[in-house]
């Protein structure tokens, strides 16, 4: 197969000029199909086919080294995609694991884009070669993914000599796009994953410093005509039943049983309604435990479905709502992830700040498109809680978007029913894309809090190529800003962060690519009174062919304490004046093998101490159903003011019994607050979006009692 000349394939590519050959059409059928991933109807052989894929990994611009062929069909309700993908070596088509959402780097994959209104936001249903499904929703061109995206879809796989078959079957339903248009063209990418290799190739080629998929680099697809996209209307009931330490001689045994509704409302073909009635997040796996040896809140991602859905139409800045900055890409050299100002943070509602679920009554979200304008609404309820009033949460972000820029307001707010107490921000933002890989985004917001005022904002530019990546950014919050819906860590700040790497790639067999760079942050006080924190990173990466990597980093810390710091129990820091630097090797291993794992460690100086640390995990697949993992970390601190060590054991088990039914068990201990977690989750999906729940949490922290529950959940979808 030719191929682009090795060299200097990735200087000469005119992506746009490929690009606009990448137009592929679908075919109207009127037999039915059967999914099982064989491919032997006959309308299949009628079918156009999408093939001629380059690589974006390993050598940019070169074409696969493996056939691939793409075909579309569909009838009244549904869309159709068959795929071939070849793979000359027997030991091709790895499958890591069988569970839904699967990690989609570690083994073998085939993933559909499709930007249904070519507005650079895309719909993504990725397979592997053992059937297991993955769906996610991308937004501001690949800026931020939204991988807890599900909807209702089918699909099958099979193995063959020369490699393996997939079929897809995509209710048009389960699709937004264009009512108006007579024949539907919609913006089409597909992204192949050859593990064994390491080979990522694109039909339409995507250049390789941008780790999410780009609808601004998808081909076309056309011919679907005569459909419309449903009247989108999900209702989905579900009950609870809960046990609470019956075994336990406590006098908090309790039973209890709860019902509610969730409803998922296309209003338009762009506008979608979801209502939640008593909602619930029993099934949802607790979070991974953290040793904090900083002044400052740590922050825990969003694991509940209902708020990261849909969570593009609230995202501000150049963040999104995990907090992961946009301009360089994860995988890339030191990858920043910045959390120092949120404006929208959805774990403020419906959880304590030391994670505890509040009962939440209700609520609605609004989201959508209309002409060029984007916007989001959320309005939620909750419940008394520990004495405290119930509250109300609103949040509410409108943009109107030109081309990839954008320029938006934004509020958010909680109002303590019955009470006169609220928190209460409002800001504007602007996104200006100066072409591909060149960003720059600000926002600004106010607050009031029950008669108390403050501000907060940021600006940041990022510029990214295959040779480097550049970002900066300034972040200011005033003593007095407030926002109960958001997260920032510490206020009364003026920051400065960057964060700079070149990238190398030899062409030889033992490196895939060579990076290094500095990234660090200067916090001053708001109004520049003086420097209160510096942190100063130089490092190195070396990313191997199979995946793996070895990374070296080298830190040089100031910190200015105004109050001593309590860093560990009977362990306090005096106020004062501390420099000092540490050396963090870590070196992760290929993680589609059977054994991987990874190796890391802190070393150096501490405040007026030293510190030794070590983080550890190993993974053993056994096969695609099952896999064990166990993961390390310990902490040796020692200080004029005493010496203590810190343990973060965690241990998990995941089986897959197929790719509709799981069985999970994860294990934890954080030393710190001397407190072991369970957590098992037995999951049943007996039809697609409808599932059955079996959960067991049991809590044990030293002095308390402990807490054990057992909670049942059945969901159930009915589609209009």
């Amino acid at each position: 197969m030719a191929g682009l000349p090795c060299a200097s394939a990735a200087d000469r590519i005119d992506f746009a000029a490929i690009r606009a050959t990448k137009v592929v059409q679908a075919i109207r059928i009127d037999e039915p199909i059967v999914v099982d991933g064989r491919l032997d109807e006959p309308a299949w052989a009628r079918a156009l086919v999408a093939t001629d894929f380059y690589q974006q990994e390993p050598k940019e611009g070169e074409q696969s080294t493996e056939r691939t062929e793409i075909r579309f069909l569909y009838d009244q309700d549904y869309f159709y995609v068959g795929g071939t993908l070849f793979d000359r070596d027997p030991r091709g088509g790895i499958t890591n694991e069988l569970k839904r959402d699967f990690s989609a780097r570690d083994g073998d994959a085939v993933a559909l884009i499709l930007d249904t209104f070519r507005d650079y936001n895309s719909y993504n249903f990725i397979v592997n070669p053992g059937g297991a499904e993955r769906d996610s929703q991308n937004y501001d061109d690949g800026r931020q993914a939204n991988t807890s995206w599900d909807t209702v879809w089918w699909e099958k796989t099979a193995k063959f000599a020369g490699g393996w078959t997939v079929e897809m079957k995509i209710p048009f339903k389960s699709l937004r796009f264009p009512k108006t248009d007579a024949v539907q063209s919609w913006g089409m990418n597909i992204f192949r994953l050859m593990r064994r290799k390491n080979e990522l190739t694109f039909w339409s080629p995507q250049p390789r410093q941008f780790f999410n998929f780009k609808a601004s680099y998808a081909g076309q697809l056309t011919g679907i005509q005569g459909v419309k996209p449903g009247r989108n209307l999900y209702i989905k009931p579900f009950a609870t039943g809960t046990a609470s330490n019956l075994s336990l001689p406590s006098v908090g045994r309790k039973r209890d049983g709860d019902g509610g509704l969730d409803v998922k409302w296309g209003l338009t073909s762009a506008i979608t309604m979801d209502l939640t009635l008593r909602t619930d997040f029993s099934q949802v796996e607790v979070d991974e435990q953290q040793i904090n040896l900083t002044r400052f809140s740590l922050f825990f991602p969003e694991k509940r479905d209902f708020f990261l859905e849909n969570q593009g139409a609230f995202r501000v800045g150049d963040q999104d709502s995990s907090g992961q900055t946009a301009g360089i890409a994860p995988g890339q050299a030191s990858a920043t992830t910045r959390r120092d100002l949120l404006p929208f943070f959805s774990r403020r509602i419906g959880l304590s700040a030391s994670g505890q679920a509040i009962p939440i009554l209700g609520g609605a979200r609004l989201t959508g498109r209309e002409g060029g304008w984007t916007f989001g609404v959320i309005d939620m309820e909750t419940r008394e809680f520990s004495g405290r009033p119930g509250d109300n949460f609103t949040a509410f972000r409108g943009a109107r978007n030109f081309g990839a820029s954008s320029i938006g307001g934004f509020y958010v707010g909680r109002e303590a029913r019955g009470t006169i107490d609220h928190n209460r921000v409002a800001g504007g933002d602007v996104h200006l894309n100066f072409g591909q890989g060149k960003d720059f985004n600000a926002f600004v917001m106010t607050s009031d809090s029950t008669g108390v005022s403050g501000a907060a904002g940021r600006v940041a530019y990022s510029q990214s190529t295959n040779k480097y990546a550049l970002l900066g950014s300034y972040t200011n919050i005033s003593p007095a800003f407030r926002n109960d819906l958001g997260f920032f860590p510490r206020g009364d700040i003026g920051l400065t962060a960057w964060n700079a790497a070149r990238y190398i790639r030899p062409e030889n067999r033992w490196f895939r690519s060579v990076s290094f760079g500095t990234q660090g942050e200067i916090f001053d006080t708001s109004a520049h009174g003086g420097v209160m924190s510096r942190h100063v990173r130089g490092y190195s990466v070396q990313a191997f062919p199979d995946g793996g990597s070895f990374e070296t980093d080298v830190d040089w810390n100031y910190e200015r304490l105004t109050a001593p710091f309590a860093v560990s129990k009977g362990v306090i820091i005096p106020v004062g004046e501390y420099r000092f630097r540490q050396i963090l090797p870590t070196f992760t291993t290929n993680k589609s093998k059977s054994l991987s794992g990874s190796i890391g460690y802190t070393g150096g100086e501490f405040y007026s101490g030293t510190i030794r640390g070590w983080s550890t995990s190993v993974r053993l697949r056994v096969d695609e159903h099952l896999a064990t993992s166990i993961a390390y970390s310990r902490n040796d601190v020692s200080l004029p003011q005493g010496r203590f060590t810190t343990d973060l054991p965690r241990f998990r088990v995941d089986y897959s019994f197929s790719t509709k039914m799981f069985l999970n068990a994860f294990v934890q201990y954080n030393s710190a607050a001397k407190t072991w977690l369970t957590n098992v989750r037995y999951q049943i999906r007996y039809r697609p979006l409808s599932d059955f729940f079996l959960v067991f949490n049991d809590t044990r922290t030293a002095g308390l009692p402990e807490q054990r529950t057992i909670a049942l959940k059945h969901t159930l979808l009915l589609s209009f």
